[in-house]
């Protein structure tokens, strides 16, 4: 059952603590973007995209106090369905990052990863407008295989930190906590994973398992205080790690395209030369 229009509920309670700490993320994490870098593959700016949504889905709890609207609540819940997929992707930045010393993994691995949660977002985001046009916002076939793309990332992370426990020695004793702070994770990952799985695949519990109708301690205690003690882990760690050699940050694409030029300009000289020759 939704709460009474113009009325300050438990609920919205949880979305004030959700503006308050994702704020402060949204900071941290435009402070580890200049650090570290703001491409993709260095993870950072996902912290940026994950707290925005965040920052998004909450106002829009908020704003439903006053204006309890389909779209409103379709916008609250599409925020909080995408959600998986940075919360997610942001271990992209620490296996990136570690297989720049190990060697294990080959890219392409990440990519295939990347691929499937953004599969998971895309089916998020359809699964979400369905729900909200549905008369009791409940979940749906896309949402369903939506969570199964982010569970199915997350399995491939574990994997991959297993792996890299195999060849501890080749990372760096200042890279290692980026290990640690994903195994403190693994915990409240799964916690946070069962408070999307459960309900999708076990309908008896599907009514309290709902960010806009649901048990709100529920909600709270198993998805809103996961995700700010993750991304506190995340922050804190990235915080401590020094900015990466230069021999290994990768070249920003503008410079890749000036060398691809370069070669191709002395390419064509040399072969003029040997013409004339």
């Amino acid at each position: 059952m939704l709460d009474p229009p113009g009325v300050f509920t438990y609920r919205d309670g949880v979305a004030v603590i959700q503006i308050f700490f994702f704020a402060i993320f949204l900071i941290f994490g435009f402070i580890l973007c200049h650090r570290h870098g703001f491409r993709r593959s260095e993870g950072w700016v996902i912290l940026i995209t994950f707290s925005l949504l965040r920052l998004i889905g909450a106002s829009f709890q908020l704003a439903s106090i006053n204006y309890p609207t389909d779209s409103v609540y379709g916008g609250a819940l599409i925020c909080e369905g995408i959600g998986l997929a940075p919360l997610t992707l942001l271990n992209i930045g620490i296996f990136g990052r570690l297989n720049k010393y190990a060697k294990k993994i080959h890219h392409k691995a990440f990519s295939v990863i990347s691929l499937v949660a953004i599969a998971g977002l895309v089916l998020g985001i359809y699964g979400g407008i369905n729900s909200s046009e549905s008369a009791d916002l409940g979940t749906n076939a896309l949402l369903k295989a939506s969570v199964i793309c982010f569970l199915a990332a997350y399995v491939a992370f574990l994997g991959l930190f297993l792996l890299f426990l195999t060849g501890l020695s080749r990372i760096p004793p200042n890279e290692r906590p980026l290990l640690y702070g994903f195994a403190v994770c693994i915990p409240f990952m799964v916690v946070r994973f069962m408070y999307s799985v459960l309900p999708t695949f076990i309908p008896s519990i599907r009514d309290n398992y709902n960010a806009l109708f649901g048990n709100v301690t529920i909600y709270l205690f198993m998805a809103v205080l996961e995700e700010i003690v993750i991304v506190a882990c995340y922050v804190y760690v990235g915080m401590k790690l020094d900015e990466l050699p230069p021999e290994l940050k990768a070249p920003p694409l503008s410079f890749k395209k000036k060398d691809k030029k370069k070669k191709r300009k002395h390419s064509s000289q040399d072969s003029g030369e040997h013409m004339l020759k």
